[in-house]
């Protein structure tokens, strides 16, 4: 990673600002200022005088509530940036979907995984209006056509009893789940995200966050090589 990408992450600019600030002798790496970008090695990076972050790439699990939406400039409803700002959203959840959402600086990393060629396996917990058949279960492994003519890759559906249960989807169309369910003549009534590819909400509470580990980091890397 170069310096001026390091600068870039910890909000001082764009690229061209940031490579101002080096050129203009604000930025020194252990001690020695620099008039011009380099590869980071390890040691201290400072801004005039200020110690900055080496090690700015950040990786986050929130459980979203019902209400907030992937969407900073929303007027309707309150947005996840309120509760976890400076991030990006690793693809998006409905206002009235709850649950796991990833969000990041990590760029590259976001872009693979939102990537439909990769098929990241996502499950949700949800809540039906009527009674599932098995014929419905089958439907869903075979997968559904929605919006007419659309057919939905496969996915398993598990059930705890006839209007509960798990879903897992490996794509991510617009509204898929509840159309999805449209199109078995039924309707969601709640509809929360438990896990992300490797990545699980497990008992972390509505509208808290937690970085994960660098175990659940590699791991996500892992998933898109």
């Amino acid at each position: 990673m170069k310096i001026v990408d390091l600068l870039v992450l910890n909000h001082y600019g764009t690229k061209k600002a940031c490579r101002k600030l080096i050129k203009k002798g604000h930025v020194a790496f252990n001690g020695t200022i620099l008039t011009e970008d380099q590869d980071y090695r390890e040691g201290a990076v400072t801004v005039d005088g200020i110690v900055i972050d080496v090690h700015p790439l950040k990786y986050v699990v929130l459980n979203k509530p019902d209400g907030y939406v992937c969407d900073a400039k929303s007027t309707l409803y309150k947005s996840v940036d309120e509760l976890v700002p400076h991030l990006h959203y690793v693809g998006r959840l409905d206002h009235n979907t709850t649950g796991l959402l990833l969000l990041t600086n990590d760029l590259k990393l976001r872009k693979k995984l939102t990537l439909p060629a990769y098929h990241i396996p996502k499950v949700y917990a949800f809540t039906c209006l009527r009674p599932l058949s098995e014929k419905d279960l089958a439907y869903a492994k075979e997968g559904i056509l929605i919006d007419h003519n659309v057919k939905c890759r496969p996915a398993i559906i598990s059930l705890e009893d006839a209007t509960h249960g798990t879903i897992q989807v490996t794509e991510g169309k617009y509204h898929e789940i509840r159309k999805m369910f449209l199109s078995l003549d039924n309707e969601i009534v709640t509809l929360k995200r438990i896990r992300f590819g490797p990545i699980t909400l497990g008992d972390l509470e509505e509208g808290q966050s937690r970085p994960l580990t660098d175990r659940e980091v590699q791991a996500l890397k892992e998933s898109v090589l």
